[in-house]
């Protein structure tokens, strides 16, 4: 075992994973996990495969699993089908990982098992290293920077568990090398190296840390030849050298009456100016220095040309030190300044448009910019012009219009493209993820994260590097990855520390402290908070008064504790500076801060009105984005915010307030106008609603007899594994395995309130998410009536009670049917997969029960097809694959027979919503695991379901978990039978489901048939 752990963990890729594998095989199960596997075994390194973009793995496949391997993998998966065994999930998982073919789920499969692993095993560090592994494959294979996040957070877990663990350090560097983190990830593979100094993987470690060494600064040119040079290779600091400092020096110079120096100055200036026209770059600064010659013979203009040309570029200087109250003036004088040159004026017109906005003066800021932009010339001056969009950009995101945001940025990034600047072309990519956080695309923020932080990486001083971090660490934070968060937060302090500029360095520092405090770290958030006080004192007034109210802020979160009273004080100017800013970033921190010290203080009704304060704004950013997918993810980010209204209204006993506070942290995919208050359901119905805050589980029941709350205390980490086993017995058809766990939900979100659920076959619909939402609650079992959940109640679930109204009516006779029955999808493409024998009878069944159905099978079954048909059906089936995404819901698909033409036959999520789905009353997806738990408070909506429910289809049947093809057609043929005689969806999954209960074969009864089914909708 010992030779396998070094085989894995330092060894080169060509076969000794093999033969470490055997030797792992030849030892049992018993205890397969001496070894953890380093990303370096999956492929041998190779450099990166284009400059200034991610490495990728393009490296020699591995040798193929020889008998004793496959035999080995037969146990693993054989014994982690048998029940939720940490050891066989272990092994499962990493034969999945080490010989799953690309393209299809195999690496999915090894995720899922590796995760459930480590939360279920006692020594969870070598599972965890192995799972950091698979997320960075799985970010190689599907360019996901979040996977990148996550593989990170893994290995570090592993590593603290077990320190040192040199799999784990490589992985960590790699995943940080990944990010586009240089400096960060050198003193990690440092850190690989000294973990095993002789081995050729620490050489392949000191080999990495070589090349993340820092660049060369490139020096200023002093020669006219120097000019051209520089210019090709650095067009932005071209361009500010010559405006800014240059032409600046000249007007100082000349007003001097230092005739020479004026001249070598120009003459610089020039040559860079030419030099940057030659290449098609920006031409603002050949054009100003042409104004200043042509004017040689005019020595009155020539002095207010200089004096402008001055009076510019002290602006210039005060503004890049973050003195916009002090660069004001000078932009105002130059921009009004007859006597200063076009290009000049334009370039001071665009800083005194940014510097009004800074100051509050944001519509006649906003005219100036735009008025640049509309006048600049794209072709010759795609820098001012790109400047320019970039200003408005920002000016729409600071006050939450995100959309038009992204279009300026959109189209200030094809202009500095052009333009070659490449340090801001980063800065304005890493904006358009900061954008797309805002309106809850986290996909599309780590995506144009990433390709930022790539763009940026040579540019180690740049604020523009300082600020990404920032931003990614944020999102981080908000995605429940600390670890991560914490190194990024680290990372900042050094970025911002290298742009030379104490400003950018208290900004770092007070941004660390927050995520300390957060993680618990009070000594840590004291010294970066003291860190930044002498950097705040010493800034110009402007700066000043925004960074004292975010270090009050910081201070006072540190003291809500130990100096309540202080804290609320000092917060409250803190909520007086941010209100009126339109930031609501910084306004709901102060005001969620100041809501703790009132609460220390015993001050409730002031801290409820503070939270109320904070969950309206972040309720009314929500409803003004587009898309319910980002309203959720825009809304999950603030969560904290929410949670802790609702445990203040669940502490007083206001059980409604809570509620309604709950849902208004929920994203709907209703399009109608939020109610004023919480309505009981129709038809009769009971809603159940849970929301796990901490390890409090409050539970409300709502029905025509008003709204009751329960609070119970669970251990997360409990629940979680306790839903795990349950999903994982009935995955592997072991219903003696499932019968505990199903019977300790019930206990735990049952039984409690059963009493108020109404009579024996009355409906309930469910709002659940995170752990909550991912139990089976079909299968629920009452072992004190010896019955399972369904047998007492029909169960719909819902994203919020919003979307909980109904509108069955039996369905008219003709229904249009769409019938989808095992596509031929390209096994090139999936090769993963295989083809589903039962689901062509299930499909032939279920468009049996239609008459006039279009059924397409096989070949038949491409995306144009069901595109075609989909517009005139109101019923949907489909048996065959789904391939589910729980980091990128958008991205999980519905497989598909390839087109004629070329592609992979992806029907994604996203793409869902652009269909016709308004006519369509049920979707039936008949695959595994189509209707997912999300961790967030949408409900758990996301991907397929919520994608169908979003775009209007009425309801949605699906699983939460691997399905048997074999059993599925019976439910599914029991459940459109009953459905065509009521339309009342969750009675019939009820009715189908308890066919199958009391049906004598013993596969059908058992809840893994029938368990993990469920309806969504109305």
């Amino acid at each position: 075992m010992a030779f396998a752990a070094a085989a894995l963990a330092c060894g080169p890729a060509d076969g000794t994973r093999a033969d470490a594998l055997e030797l792992l095989s030849a030892a049992g199960l018993a205890r397969p996990f001496a070894a953890q596997l380093s990303i370096a075994t999956k492929y041998r390194p190779c450099g990166d495969a284009l400059p200034g973009a991610p490495p990728a793995a393009a490296c020699a496949p591995p040798r193929e699993p020889t008998e004793r391997v496959l035999a080995a993998a037969e146990r693993a998966s054989a014994a982690a089908e048998a029940g939720a065994d940490p050891a066989a999930l272990h092994a499962a998982g990493l034969m999945d990982l080490l010989w799953g073919r690309e393209g299809g789920n195999s690496l999915e499969r090894s995720l899922s098992l590796l995760s459930a692993a480590a939360r279920l095993s006692g020594r969870p560090a070598p599972a965890l290293t192995d799972l950091s592994a698979a997320r960075l494959l799985r970010a190689e294979r599907n360019g996901s920077p979040r996977d990148l996040l996550e593989a990170y957070e893994a290995a570090a877990e592993a590593l603290e568990h077990e320190p040192g663990l040199a799999p784990a350090l490589f992985n960590r560097a790699l995943a940080l090398d990944r990010l586009g983190l240089a400096d960060e990830a050198a003193r990690a593979w440092e850190a690989c190296a000294r973990a095993a100094p002789g081995s050729r993987w620490a050489a392949e470690a000191r080999r990495r840390a070589r090349a993340a060494a820092e660049l060369p600064p490139l020096p200023a040119p002093a020669t006219a030849a120097q000019a051209e040079s520089y210019a090709a290779a650095d067009p932005q600091r071209a361009l500010l050298l010559g405006m800014d400092r240059l032409l600046a020096d000249w007007g100082r110079l000349h007003a001097a009456g230092d005739a020479a120096g004026a001249a070598a100055a120009l003459e610089r200036a020039g040559a860079l100016g030419s030099a940057l026209e030659r290449r098609g770059r920006d031409a603002s600064l050949a054009r100003a220095v042409r104004e200043v010659r042509a004017h040689a013979g005019r020595p009155r203009e020539l002095r207010a040309l200089a004096r402008a040309h001055a009076a510019y570029g002290a602006a210039r200087a005060r503004y890049d030190a973050g003195d916009h109250p002090g660069a004001g003036p000078g932009f105002e004088q130059v921009a009004a300044d007859t006597a200063a040159s076009a290009p000049l004026r334009a370039w001071a017109l665009l800083f005194r448009g940014t510097t009004r906005v800074y100051g509050g003066r944001r519509a006649e800021g906003e005219r100036d910019v735009a008025a640049v932009a509309a006048a600049a010339d794209t072709l010759r001056t795609p820098a001012l012009a790109g400047r320019a969009r970039w200003a408005l950009g920002t000016t729409h995101l600071r006050v939450g219009r995100y959309e038009a945001a992204l279009l300026e940025y959109r189209a200030a990034e094809a202009l500095l493209e052009r333009a070659g600047e490449r340090e801001h072309l980063g800065a304005v990519r890493y904006l358009q993820g900061e954008t797309r956080f805002a309106l809850g695309d986290a996909e599309g923020g780590y995506d144009a994260m990433l390709r930022a932080a790539w763009t940026l990486r040579p540019f180690r001083g740049s604020v523009w590097l300082h600020n990404l971090i920032t931003v990614m660490a944020d999102a981080a934070a908000a995605d429940g990855l600390p670890r991560a968060a914490l190194r990024l937060q680290d990372a900042d302090v050094a970025a911002a520390a290298r742009t030379g500029r104490p400003m950018y360095a208290a900004e770092a520092r007070l941004a660390r402290a927050a995520v300390r405090a957060a993680g618990g770290d009070a000594a840590g958030a004291a010294a970066d908070l003291d860190a930044a006080a002498p950097a705040v004192e010493g800034m110009p007034p402007g700066p000043a008064a925004w960074f004292r109210a975010r270090l009050r802020v910081g201070r006072a979160a540190a003291a809500a504790r130990t100096d309540p009273a202080r804290s609320a004080a000092a917060l409250d100017s803190a909520v007086e500076f941010f209100a009126p800013l339109g930031n609501a970033a910084h306004l709901v921190r102060a005001l969620v801060g100041r809501a703790d010290a009132r609460l220390a203080l015993g001050d409730e009704e002031g801290a409820a009105a503070d939270l109320d304060r904070a969950t309206a704004r972040l309720a009314e950013l929500g409803e003004g984005v587009q898309g319910a997918a980002a309203r959720g993810a825009l809304l999950d980010a603030a969560r904290a915010v929410f949670d802790r209204m609702v445990m203040l209204r669940a502490r007083q006993g206001r059980a409604a307030e809570a509620l309604q506070v709950l849902e208004r942290g929920r994203a709907s995919l209703a399009a109608a106008p939020r109610p004023a208050g919480i309505a009981p359901p129709a038809d009769g119905e009971t809603a159940l609603e849970y929301a796990l805050v901490g390890d409090t589980l409050l539970t409300w029941t709502v029905s025509g007899r008003g709204v009751r709350m329960a609070r119970a205390v669970v251990r997360r980490d409990s629940l979680r594994a306790t839903v795990e086993r349950a999903r994982s017995a009935l995955e592997a058809g072991n219903a003696r395995a499932a019968r505990a766990p199903l019977a300790a939900l019930y206990d735990r979100l049952v039984r409690p309130v059963q009493a108020q659920l109404g009579g024996e076959g009355s409906a309930v619909v469910v709002v659940a998410d995170g752990e909550v939402g991912a139990a089976p609650f079909a299968a629920l079992l009452d072992t004190a009536r010896g019955r399972y959940l369904v047998e007492a109640h029909a169960l719909r679930f819902a994203p919020s009670l919003r979307d909980a109204a109904r509108r069955p009516s039996r369905p008219p006779a003709g229904l249009r049917a769409l019938v989808v029955a095992d596509p031929a999808f390209d096994p090139a493409a999936w090769p993963g997969l295989r083809r589903l024998d039962g689901a062509a009878a299930e499909a032939d069944a279920v468009a049996a029960l239609y008459p006039g159905a279009v059924l397409l099978a096989g070949a038949a079954a491409d995306r144009a097809a069901v595109e075609r048909t989909l517009s005139r059906a109101q019923v949907v089936h489909y048996a065959g694959h789904a391939l589910i995404d729980d980091a990128r819901p958008g991205a999980s698909a519905l497989v598909l027979a390839p087109p004629a033409g070329a592609g992979t036959g992806r029907l994604a999520a996203a793409e869902l919503g652009r269909l016709r789905w308004g006519g369509v009353r049920l979707v039936v997806l008949s695959a595994c695991r189509t209707l997912r738990a999300g961790g967030g408070r949408s409900g758990g909506f996301a991907g397929l379901s919520g994608a169908l429910l979003a775009a209007g289809a009425g309801g949605v049947v699906g699983s939460t978990g691997q399905v048997n093809d074999a059993t599925t057609r019976a439910l599914m043929t029991a459940f459109h039978r009953a459905w065509l005689r009521s339309g009342d969806g969750p009675g019939a999954l009820r009715q189908a489901q308890l066919e199958l209960l009391r049906s004598p074969d013993p596969a059908l009864r058992s809840p893994a048939a029938w368990g993990t089914f469920r309806y969504a909708g109305s």
